[in-house]
């Protein structure tokens, strides 16, 4: 099929559409003389088509012969292969602009030449260079937030070490006060030193809370694929001793595998169970089911969309609820629905949850009654 049975009113068709290419175009036969030469390329060289057909490419441009990676990309399209040459500073034919080497093949599939596409780049390194002082500053800024994040973490971990020494010595004293002077000390001093010894371990779970809250900030989390049943059965062995002494029962279902952070995800679990097992009624046996599925996009809760299915956890309690109408107050920091001298606690446990949810990229809720237990779902990006 030839120019003219395409389009007849334009029988050049083929070399007016390589004339209006905005890059440059050249091409060589097997002897490596130059049988294409279009409009831009004449342009940007000064050299005129006539001059330049016909001619072998190294007589006028002997500078190629010395780049190892523009002969060899020649040489790669005789072998019909194509190939890509990146901008080099400095280099011939290269300064502003990419390179490909496309084979010319007949019917049959035989090379018989090789064409050469000069990209011009020039517009991209003006964008790359004006962007260049403000990635810096942006790269400085993170290494300076990334320090200040890491010196926070240190000086609140060293803190709450520093603090939690005296408060054990503290502690300790007063226990000893108690069984050496406990003869002489009248009940209300004794009282009064059992609620000064219960303070310091509110002050000492505080300063746990403030650790693992400042842990989740890190920026030296490593993400990786995380079972989630292992991590359960982690947090009920740290939690063993509560779990013995209450009765408590916990029903897990197969949980998935999710990319994230163990030591956070291990942190959920633990919290969200302790306040299963912590919130009863005086003489009710706790009962946890954890279970888990994928919910699709058109069932997530309103308010909250995604592009992708998410995986939700969900931890389901028989305790003591409460008022659906505060179910956005048990996530927030220090809040307690509860009365304090029923149920202790730092009021950190879902704060330090919702903060780990949104670490990895996922959002939890709470639905309850009261007297008719708890709820916690926590939604997973599905990757």
């Amino acid at each position: 099929m030839t120019n003219e049975t395409l389009h007849p009113s334009i029988p050049n068709l083929f070399e007016l559409l390589n004339d209006s290419s905005i890059d440059r175009v050249m091409a060589i036969d097997q002897d490596w003389h130059i049988i294409a030469w279009n409009r831009t390329a004449a342009q940007v060289t000064g050299i005129a088509k006539a001059d330049i057909i016909g001619k072998h490419i190294l007589d006028v441009f002997p500078k190629l012969a010395v780049d190892a990676e523009m002969m060899e990309a020649i040489k790669f399209g005789f072998e019909g292969k194509k190939s890509f040459v990146p901008v080099r500073a400095g280099a011939f034919n290269r300064q502003s602009y990419e390179n490909h080497f496309i084979p010319i093949t007949d019917e049959a599939g035989d090379v018989k030449g090789v064409m050469n596409i000069m990209h011009d780049v020039s517009h991209r390194e003006k964008a790359e260079k004006k962007l260049q002082p403000l990635n810096e500053a942006l790269e400085q800024q993170y290494r300076q937030l990334e320090t200040a994040s890491t010196e926070m973490a240190t000086f609140t971990y060293i803190t709450s070490n520093e603090i939690k020494e005296p408060l054990r010595l503290v502690y300790t004293a007063f226990e000893l006060l108690v069984k050496s002077e406990g003869r002489v000390l009248s009940n209300g001093g004794k009282a009064n030193i059992r609620r000064i010894q219960g303070s310091l371990n509110r002050i000492n779970l505080l300063l746990d809370d403030i650790w693992a809250l400042s842990h989740i900030n890190s920026f030296k989390q490593v993400r990786t694929a995380v079972n989630l049943n292992e991590v359960c059965k982690e947090a009920e062995n740290k939690l063993q001793r509560k779990i013995s002494e209450s009765g408590g029962i916990i029903e897990t279902r197969e949980l998935p595998v999710i990319q994230g952070y163990r030591d956070m995800l291990l942190t959920l679990f633990t919290n969200i169970i302790d306040n299963g097992l912590k919130f009863q009624a005086p003489g009710n046996q706790p009962r946890i089911s954890i279970t888990s599925r994928v919910v699709p996009t058109d069932q997530l809760p309103a308010g909250h969309q995604s592009e992708a299915p998410m995986a939700l956890v969900e931890f389901t309690d028989n305790g003591i609820g409460f008022d659906p109408a505060q179910a956005s107050r048990i996530f927030i920091m220090f809040e307690k629905l509860n009365a304090k001298s029923q149920y202790h606690g730092s009021g950190m446990g879902l704060a330090i949850v919702k903060k780990i949810m949104e670490a990895h990229n996922g959002f939890v809720l709470a639905t309850a009654q009261p007297d008719k237990g708890t709820s916690i779902q926590c939604y997973f990006p599905v990757e």
